[in-house]
């Protein structure tokens, strides 16, 4: 009976130890458009910024799992909200994941999404009504609003949002950038009231220009994922590692 009991011990203290283990280690799932899905000049894929944070956690032998089949370029705000709805399916290694079951796992959900939305308006060979603008961004943070409350509804664990560069900043347009700083300033607004980590990149893209070297293209560069990531990674630190 000692000898059972002794044993009995053994295995829950190896089960406890594994638990403790297993719990350390961060399922990552990335949501978003194509600066999620790694666009990079003339939408040539690239190591777009989740995967530098994929890296980095594995490289700590921290990451569980990675999942970055639902980011997907093209997409608006309202898509994901409808993905989630419907609780998209992709399949990966043979196995099928759904959407709403990754956000359920996930201990870090990263999320880039919008860009594409207010791009669609900010048609720079048409007059630009800026007034109609800023009444659109107030729309938008609406859209916002209902994605993060709807991911909240799954996904209790860390969120961060990735805030707007302007991707014009060879015009040197006041107009463009106080836009981008409005909308900077909603989201973070936002993300603040459903414990939503908001980083700012604006500033980091502004003070490094070859972060977009193509003037007719907005995506950024290889160094310009890097440095989003680097953000991320400072979130993770801060938030997941240190506590």
């Amino acid at each position: 009976m000692k000898k059972i009991l002794i044993g009995a011990l053994i295995v829950l203290v190896v089960f406890l130890i594994y638990l403790c283990n297993l719990d350390k280690k961060v399922y990552y799932l990335a949501l978003g458009d194509s600066l999620a899905d790694g666009d990079g000049i003339n939408s040539k894929k690239i190591k777009g910024y989740s995967e530098y944070v994929r890296d980095y956690l594995q490289n700590k032998d921290l990451l569980e799992t990675y999942v970055d089949e639902f980011a997907e370029s093209g997409y608006r705000t309202t898509d994901l909200i409808n993905a989630i709805t419907d609780n998209r399916k992709v399949t990966i290694n043979d196995k099928t994941v759904t959407l709403q079951n990754a956000l359920i796992k996930a201990d870090l959900v990263t999320l880039s999404i919008g860009a594409n939305d207010i791009l669609d308006r900010l048609n720079l060979e048409n007059p630009i009504d800026y007034s109609a603008l800023y009444n659109y961004i107030d729309d938008l943070a609406k859209d916002l609003e209902e994605l993060l409350l709807l991911m909240r509804e799954y996904c209790k664990e860390d969120i961060v949002l990735i805030g707007y560069y302007n991707p014009y900043p060879y015009l040197n347009n006041s107009n463009t950038e106080d836009i981008f700083s409005y909308l900077n300033e909603k989201y973070a607004d936002i993300s603040h009231e459903y414990d939503v980590t908001y980083v700012e990149i604006s500033t980091l893209f502004k003070e490094n220009p070859q972060f977009l070297p193509n003037e007719n293209d907005i995506h950024p560069s290889k160094e310009g994922y890097k440095a989003i990531a680097g953000e991320i990674i400072g979130v993770i630190n801060k938030k997941m590692l240190d506590s």
